[in-house]
């Protein structure tokens, strides 16, 4: 009963806590102050549909270009070019606790009380988005931005939009890096 009790608190305070990790990482000889009109650019799924989930991150991507100053525009006309993937993955894990058994009410020391190994798995859906920034002239990648967390269950679209929109501000929170995060040139 006791390793229930900690397996369930364990998971309340799982649930209450963030599991969203960015990360950023850029070539620091580019100049980004040349940086002006930007297309949002992704690839139709295998069967040649758009998802809603790929229209969503590519409206919030386009939504907040604009309010960094950006023009939008398209492929042929930008400056750079914001591609973006989303994946989705099973994870699992395994964790070993430990439980003590004893006969109550004597004192473990005394009644040779002991540990027993209980092994649990647990499992979760990760998502993930790459954000690349690419330079349209030698197709190459200059910014990278990317998000992971344990993808969440929604009760409405209005949420869902909310959430990406939650996401994709805080992965282009840093786009473009600032002359203290290129170091001074």
């Amino acid at each position: 009963m006791r390793g229930l009790t900690l397996f369930i608190v364990t998971l309340f305070f799982l649930g209450g806590c963030s599991t969203l990790h960015v990360d950023h990482d850029y070539d620091p000889s580019y100049d980004f102050s040349k940086l002006e009109k930007a297309a949002v650019v992704y690839a139709p799924n295998e069967d040649g549909t758009i998802s809603l989930a790929q229209q969503r991150f590519a409206g919030a991507i386009e939504e907040t270009l604009r309010e960094k100053g950006f023009l939008l525009t398209d492929r042929d006309h930008a400056d750079f070019i914001m591609l973006f993937h989303l994946n989705v993955t099973e994870k699992r894990q395994l964790v070993t606790d430990y439980e003590l058994v004893g006969l109550y009410p004597y004192h473990p020391y005394y009644y040779g009380e002991g540990m027993v190994p209980v092994t649990r798995e647990y499992r979760w859906k990760e998502a993930k988005i790459v954000i690349d920034a690419v330079d349209p002239d030698g197709n190459k990648i200059f910014w990278r931005g990317l998000a992971t967390d344990r993808l969440h269950t929604f009760e409405t679209p209005e949420e869902r939009v909310r959430y990406t929109r939650e996401v994709v501000a805080e992965i282009l929170k840093n786009f473009p890096p600032t002359s203290t995060d290129q170091g001074e040139k």
